[in-house]
């Protein structure tokens, strides 16, 4: 069992297992690529497994691949090199030789960890020397096609901890809590006047409530909770701002965060008593900062997104539907009870 820790729970092809066997040695691997095309909160969940990569590779170089629209918030701190692919959009008027010289941009490698699943990085994957491939593909017949070695993926386990089963099945056991390589609210939390974030954005608006009713959760929140101090964050769209709350802010009920650099965002979200929002980036940061949540679901699954640990609350309806203020506020007033003891 070697360097192959599972019995049933993932795929190795033959030419997986006999470099596994014969050649594995986690101190030997002189390069390893990781592939990541995503947005912000995708961005920030590939922390902890370029951090354990770390650890199980210590002489290793590693190289970040990202898409050219996705780069807010890329990890690059955390890796030795990264390489920018082009996005669908800016490969448009491209020759096929040079989409080509795109997908082929890598060098060979010991080992491509593909913890993006888009056509672009199967591309680069495929068009990659590499002794081991490792993925965690929803499509079976990836696997011995694409990868030579993969993890199965599931909407019921934080996509974080599957990235990680691609390093647990070497055999390497990663330190929990996780570490992010972010500012830590457990040393950031402001005491002295602490604060609830509410942030009502998402790069799809079927995640996320209506202006009345983020508005509605707000004011409920206020009036159950008097002594502590309200934040609305404002994101970079136009449908992120809080003009619909600004009487709110008139009365000194609440207080309006106009949209932060990414370093201020980070700190700003670490010292928060709670963060209140959809699944969207935010949410995820302030997972990365271990700052409690309470995440309001109802178009997407929660479980890919909920750490199996620490304070987490998610508010949602089995059938789908919409959860109420009421079930919001609620969410609110156990987290923050629940942050005071």
């Amino acid at each position: 069992m070697k360097h192959l820790w599972f019995e049933k729970g993932a795929y190795a092809a033959k030419s997986a297992r006999r470099y596994i066997e014969d050649e594995f040695e986690p101190k030997n691997i002189k390069k390893i690529a990781v592939i990541r095309h995503a947005a912000l909160g995708d961005q920030v969940i590939v922390r902890p497994f370029l951090v354990e990569a770390r650890k199980l590779f210590p002489n290793a170089e590693i190289t970040l691949v990202t898409v050219s629209n996705y780069l807010y918030g890329t990890p690059s701190e955390l890796a030795d090199r990264t390489i920018v692919m082009k996005s669908r959009e800016d490969s448009k008027g491209l020759t096929l030789k040079e989409k080509f010289q795109d997908y082929n941009q890598l060098e060979a490698q010991d080992i491509v960890f593909d913890v993006a699943g888009t056509n672009r990085s199967y591309w680069m994957t495929l068009l990659t020397k590499a002794k081991l491939k490792v993925g965690f593909p929803y499509k079976s017949f990836l696997c011995g096609t694409l990868y030579n070695l993969a993890v199965f993926r599931s909407d019921f386990q934080p996509e974080v901890e599957c990235m990680l089963d691609m390093l647990k099945i070497l055999g390497h056991n990663p330190s929990y809590p996780l570490n992010f390589a972010y500012p830590d609210h457990r040393e950031l939390k402001d005491s002295e006047q602490p604060y609830v974030v509410y942030f009502s954005g998402a790069s799809q608006l079927r995640k996320i409530l209506s202006k009345p009713e983020m508005r509605e959760v707000i004011e409920q929140a206020i009036d159950h909770q008097p002594t502590i101090k309200h934040i609305f964050l404002e994101g970079k769209n136009d449908f992120e701002k809080g003009e619909f709350l600004q009487d709110l802010v008139d009365a000194g009920k609440l207080t309006i965060q106009p949209c932060l650099p990414l370093e201020e965002l980070v700190e700003f979200i670490a010292k928060a008593s709670l963060v209140v929002a959809p699944d969207t980036g935010i949410r995820n940061v302030a997972i990365s900062t271990h700052t409690p949540t309470v995440g309001i679901f109802y178009a997407t699954v929660p479980f890919r997104y909920t750490p199996l640990y620490e304070k987490h609350w998610v508010v949602m309806n089995a059938n789908g539907t919409k959860p109420t203020s009421d079930q919001v506020v609620e969410s609110i007033d156990h987290a923050l009870k629940s942050n005071d003891n």
